[in-house]
């Protein structure tokens, strides 16, 4: 999530814009002078070219420079880098189009500037429109992504089910499965939204119904999702592995498995799942 916007006037540190969205808070001057500084500093001292980001704490700040101004975004770290780059360019574009008398003016506009931000408050609307549909779309990306990775497991758990059902039907390792997946859900029971093995357990089809989590709720994160799910698989796969012993294991493995992970591995490795899955190869 972006939680603050900074437009600064690079040689001085002046604040020329400031938008805050989230919890960073700080005296306006004093951080616009040290972000400002940093960059500075980059450029003198170090790099010659100024900073693209730096992480602060729990912060990423992501910097883009056009006519003598400075504009920065404070994310939280976990956003990803490419996207908070083109969302501060996008917003240098769209600040340059609105005040062309900031491009036109040049050095000169700045040195003669009282430091008065009333002449740029109407840009206050168009940024909210920016960062609100921004995160709109991250929403629902996050949606659909949760989405996407449980229907992955749902897959992989139809499998085990076709290597589980018969050692059911014999009578074995029933027991020891449920009392497996009892524990590992009672610890994310929070997340599966479930009381009773009996409402996400069904030995004949899916095996483990995990389409019914709550991808809308915004505290689920998609890491989390893949964590949990990833315990109910491991779970499973430990039981089976002792019952069947390796190289039988092995056998169904490849023979239920295997062909899933092959036709459906460019999809597993976009969403990050690939570790798990590799976690799971006999």
């Amino acid at each position: 999530m972006i939680q603050n916007v900074w437009i600064l006037e690079k040689e001085t540190g002046r604040p020329v814009f400031h938008k805050r969205f989230g919890s960073i808070e700080a005296q306006d001057v004093l951080l616009s002078g040290f972000l400002s500084a940093v960059y500075t500093f980059a450029e003198s001292e170090i790099s010659g070219f100024g900073i693209e980001s730096m992480e602060m704490g729990e912060y990423i700040f992501v910097y883009c420079f056009s006519h003598n101004l400075l504009f920065v975004l404070a994310a939280d770290k976990e956003d990803k880098r490419s996207n908070l780059k083109m969302q501060v360019d996008y917003i240098k574009s769209s600040f340059l189009q609105e005040f062309p008398f900031v491009v036109k003016g040049g050095r000169e506009f700045w040195l003669n500037w009282s430091g008065e931000q009333t002449i740029f408050q109407k840009f206050n609307d168009i940024i909210e429109d920016l960062i609100h549909s921004w995160m709109d779309v991250k929403i629902t990306t996050s949606i659909a992504e949760k989405m996407d990775i449980l229907e992955v497991f749902q897959q992989l758990f139809s499998r085990i089910a076709k290597m589980t059902f018969p050692l059911f039907k014999k009578g074995k390792i029933k027991q020891k499965l449920e009392d497996q997946l009892k524990e590992t859900i009672e610890y994310h029971k929070h997340i599966l939204n479930v009381e009773e093995l009996s409402q996400i357990f069904d030995i004949k089809e899916t095996f483990l119904d995990v389409l019914s989590v709550n991808v809308f709720n915004p505290e689920l994160s998609a890491e989390t999702v893949k964590a949990t799910i990833h315990d109910l698989c491991k779970s499973t796969l430990v039981v089976l592995e002792e019952y069947l012993g390796s190289k039988k294991y092995s056998e169904e493995f490849k023979k239920h498995i295997h062909p899933y992970l092959k036709q459906d591995w460019n999809r597993i490795r976009d969403l990050g799942l690939d570790k798990f899955f590799i976690d799971y190869l006999p």
